[in-house]
């Protein structure tokens, strides 16, 4: 079948969370010293996973379930993890919160620009579908490759996070494309594999760090004839 649209998730696909480093300027951690980066990356590590890292438990279990589906159970979440984590000042967690969704500090990966615009050049349609609790559009437009993207469906706009199908099916008729001539990229085989629930194809990225998968976007695209 001909690929007629595509299907990209964000983080992890699209876009890497890497902030500047002075984006952390005056964050301190728990011995009073100022954040580092790598230590910043492990308290994202720590609060991406709480089962693994940090325990949620009674009223923020339920905000951690739920965050993708509404900015403040977002936001309440994730403050509380980042303060349980034990990385930062407890006084800093809510500032540390605000730097870590601000999309400025975001990074999209290599071959985004180039394949957004052959897929542009191809008059072939881009949805970004996202679970996600804040607005990721300032990312492609700071970016400039937001001209390029039809629609974004993020879950807390919906209602609904990946694998359910009825997101993908909100993209689908979003672009104008139906399933069995669409194709889903992102990094998460359970999320993002969801589409192939629907007769829609699936490539996977594996979910590293930009400098090891400078082709990753281009090779998912080739893998079914673009």
């Amino acid at each position: 079948m001909t690929i007629r649209g595509v299907l990209f998730d964000f983080a992890g696909t699209l876009f890497s969370a890497e902030p500047k480093v002075d984006d952390l300027a005056g964050i301190t951690d728990v011995e009073g010293n100022e954040l580092t980066p790598d230590a910043f990356g492990e308290l994202v590590r720590k609060v991406i996973s709480p089962v693994h890292g940090v325990a949620l438990d009674g009223e923020f279990a339920h905000a951690w379930q739920n965050r993708d589906l509404d900015p403040e159970l977002h936001r309440k979440a994730f403050v509380e993890a980042i303060r349980r984590a034990g990385v930062v000042a407890e006084e800093h967690a809510t500032v540390l919160y605000e730097r870590m969704i601000d999309t400025s500090g975001w990074t999209p990966f290599d071959d985004v620009p180039e394949v957004f615009q052959l897929l542009a050049e191809r008059d072939i349609p881009i949805a970004v579908v996202s679970n996600i609790g804040f607005d990721i559009r300032p990312a492609f437009t700071a970016t400039g490759v937001d001209q390029h993207v039809t629609e974004y469906v993020l879950s807390y706009e919906h209602g609904v996070v990946k694998p359910d199908r009825r997101i993908f099916e909100i993209a689908l008729k979003a672009i104008g494309v139906e399933a069995e001539h669409a194709l889903m990229v992102g990094d998460s085989q359970h999320a993002d594999g969801g589409a192939l629930a629907l007769g829609m194809r699936f490539s996977l990225v594996p979910p590293t760090a930009p400098e090891e998968r400078p082709t990753a976007l281009r090779d998912a695209l080739a893998a079914h004839g673009l």
